[in-house]
């Protein structure tokens, strides 16, 4: 029997089903957070992420969802009448996780423009001719034109290489080979053995082994080889470092002295770096350092020339001579060497072209050699028809200024040159092996009462026609006009010429009792010079005085050289037979601040100062050049002229009309109290 349904409690229990479903949470209406985790979690959202986001939008995207999970609840609560607990099987949100995939992309062409263009000359090149003829010919008919527009495009057809620098790919390969010891020792015997003794710096020797293939000796073959001596010379340089490490960075002042030090004195000490050894080891034969000259572009090269100096040991004149030049790189080896049958007199590099050095012989010839190459053939040497004198060339100085006459080329300037047969000669280089040469100058004697010191000159008692023209001792150029030049002569007279006027001389005064060796312009004052000689005395003279401003004399011997300081404008060098003096006008004008004797057995000859000036080369009758570095010096003043200009007042205190004259001259130093140097 069945029991008959109730409606109303088949209502009831649809309703209390009916409530639960709707009080369940996963039927409320999902928040915002919980919309973005669901996002989330979708496989649809997963794909677009890892194929579409970029790293940033990922690292943004984690960000953005630590944010979310760091949000405080609301502090209201919901208000209900039962509390809602969740189901047993809810979960509590966790943390996604995304997973970052980076794979490697197949190469995308954006662009790719193929070469429309061939060799002509080659197979290529050919067909492309042959389509290029066949596709004008189609389109030959009036009808059949191709219309063409032109226009421009960012892309530009530039051939940036041609194929012919595109060369084969080189193949290598590996090969054994097998050589016994029977085999090596007989190849060795059948060659022909030298054995020679190589002399090395003193009295050292060392034995050398060579062998001869063919009659021709292997080592003497490989050491004619360029690119041999090129190799030599690089070595030699790297191992002469490694000795003379501390001197090349002295001379290079890449250690200058602290002005702040504390222990700061002012010695005026002079250091020797290195000696340069003489071209032969006897000492017998007469090879005394008669000239030095730096290259101007490059300091670290100087020419040195050997020769005779004092003719007062010499018997006879000896018929040998040299030219080296030497790099401070390689100290013990000259890289240039040039051998003469008379002895050199003088060198000189041009200003110009510093590869260039004129060479002045014994024997009144002169050669300009070219020192770039080795073994090079001298580039031009004088003739007789041109320089007919065969007394010793003295001095050599290139000169240059603008209108020039006859000068083919304006980098190569001509130069002068004087002899001891008393002329000024002026040669041209042009293209010919021989030098161009004229004479410019011819001096003459002087006679009567000069302008300068006052001396007796007694007339001669006949006149010679050997002994009509004075000797030319040195040449100087004007810094300031490029046309002038000054003569010192072994009469101690100073003649002022120029090249606009030849065979004639603009001012002749006398400096010296005695042959004037020496001339040089302050860096400070192009009015200023001193002049050295034979009378014991270094004077400084000033244009439009007559008579010498300062006279400083110390040693009862011949003054040999002397040169202002470039680092100061109150100091000089003075070089006498067994001393090196340095003179500073603010201290005294009696006595030199400090006297130096390097090999006192050994007279001097001549110096130079480097291009920076604390450096000097000292030559010597022995063929030595002893490399001296200035050390305890003065720091040097800020304003050179004033200092210069203070120090010349006060040397004049005790002489007030000499003193009221150099006042007259008023301002005697260049524009702006500046240094200024001619090479």
């Amino acid at each position: 029997m069945a029991r008959p349904m109730n409606k109303d409690y088949r209502s009831a229990d649809f309703e209390q089903l009916s409530r639960m479903i709707r009080e369940h949470p996963l039927m409320k209406s999902p928040g915002a957070e919980q919309l973005q985790l669901q996002k989330l979690r979708t496989p649809e959202y997963r794909t677009k992420c890892v194929m579409r986001a970029s790293l940033d939008d990922i690292a943004l995207g984690i960000n953005l969802y630590k944010l979310q999970l760091d949000k405080p609840q609301s502090p209201i609560p919901e208000l209900s009448e039962e509390p809602k607990d969740p189901l047993p099987s809810a979960k509590a949100p966790t943390t996604p996780f995304i997973k970052v995939l980076l794979r490697k992309t197949p190469i995308v062409t954006l662009f790719e423009r193929r070469s429309m263009t061939a060799l002509a000359d080659s197979d290529e090149g050919r067909e492309v001719i042959e389509d290029n003829r066949k596709y004008e010919e189609l389109l030959a008919g009036t009808d059949k034109s191709r219309r063409t527009v032109d226009a421009d495009t960012q892309t530009m057809t530039a051939l940036m290489k041609s194929r012919l620098v595109n060369t084969e790919r080189l193949t290598t390969a590996q090969k054994g080979s097998y050589v016994s010891n029977f085999e090596m020792y007989d190849t060795y015997t059948d060659l022909e053995k030298s054995t020679q003794s190589v002399q090395l710096q003193g009295a050292q020797e060392i034995q050398i082994t060579t062998y001869h293939v063919g009659g021709v000796d292997q080592f003497v073959k490989i050491n004619s080889l360029p690119g041999f001596r090129l190799a030599l010379m690089l070595t030699m340089r790297i191992l002469a470092s490694n000795v003379f490490e501390p001197q090349q960075r002295r001379y290079r002042n890449m250690a200058l002295p602290d002005p702040l030090a504390e222990d700061v004195k002012f010695k005026y000490r002079l250091g020797l770096l290195w000696r340069l050894s003489p071209p032969s080891s006897d000492p017998r034969i007469p090879q005394a350092v008669s000239d030095v000259s730096f290259c101007p572009s490059n300091g670290d090269i100087m020419a040195v020339a050997y020769g005779v100096y004092s003719h007062a040991g010499v018997g006879k004149l000896p018929r040998s001579g040299w030219v080296y030049v030497w790099n401070i790189k390689n100290p013990v080896n000259p890289e240039r060497c040039y051998n003469y049958t008379v002895p050199v007199v003088t060198v000189e590099f041009s200003p110009t072209q510093p590869q260039l050095l004129a060479i002045g012989l014994h024997n009144g010839g002169i050669e300009v050699r070219d020192i770039s190459g080795q073994d090079l053939p001298p580039l031009s040497s004088s003739q007789r028809k041109s320089s007919p004198y065969f007394e010793p060339v003295t001095a050599i100085k290139w000169i240059h200024f603008e209108g020039d006459v006859g000068c083919s080329d304006p980098h190569i300037s001509p130069f002068l040159a004087t002899s001891q047969a008393g002329s000024v000669t002026k040669y041209r280089l042009i293209n010919s092996p021989h030098l161009l040469g004229f004479e410019q100058q011819r001096l003459q004697r002087a006679e009567g009462e000069l302008e300068g010191i006052p001396i007796e000159r007694t007339p001669p008692a006949a006149s010679l026609l050997s002994n009509r023209h004075p000797q030319c001792l040195e040449l100087v150029l004007d810094p300031v006009q490029r046309d002038i030049y000054h003569v010192l002569t072994e009469e101690g007279t100073l003649y002022k010429c120029s090249t606009n006027y030849p065979l004639q001389h603009l001012e002749l005064r006398q400096v010296h009792d005695g042959p004037a060796a020496c001339m040089e312009f302050s860096p400070w004052s192009p009015k200023m010079y001193l002049t050295c000689g034979s009378d014991w005395c270094i004077r400084i003279w000033l244009a439009g005085i007559l008579l010498p401003i300062v006279t400083l004399t110390h040693h009862l011997s011949p003054v040999h050289c002397a040169r202002w300081s470039r680092t100061h404008s109150t100091i000089l060098v003075s070089l006498s037979r067994t001393t090196v003096d340095i003179w500073d006008l603010r201290n005294s004008t009696m006595k030199p601040v400090s006297s130096t004797t390097i090999d006192a057995d050994i007279f001097y000859t001549t110096f130079k100062f480097t291009h920076c000036g604390r450096s000097l080369a000292v030559g010597n009758e022995a063929g030595n050049l002893l490399m001296l570095s200035l050390e305890d010096m003065p720091f040097p003043p800020h304003f050179q002229y004033k200092q210069l200009k203070r120090a010349i007042f006060k040397a004049l205190a005790m002489q007030p009309d000499l003193r009221q004259q150099v006042k007259s001259v008023g301002f005697f130093g260049y524009p702006g109290g500046k240094k200024h140097t001619r090479a």
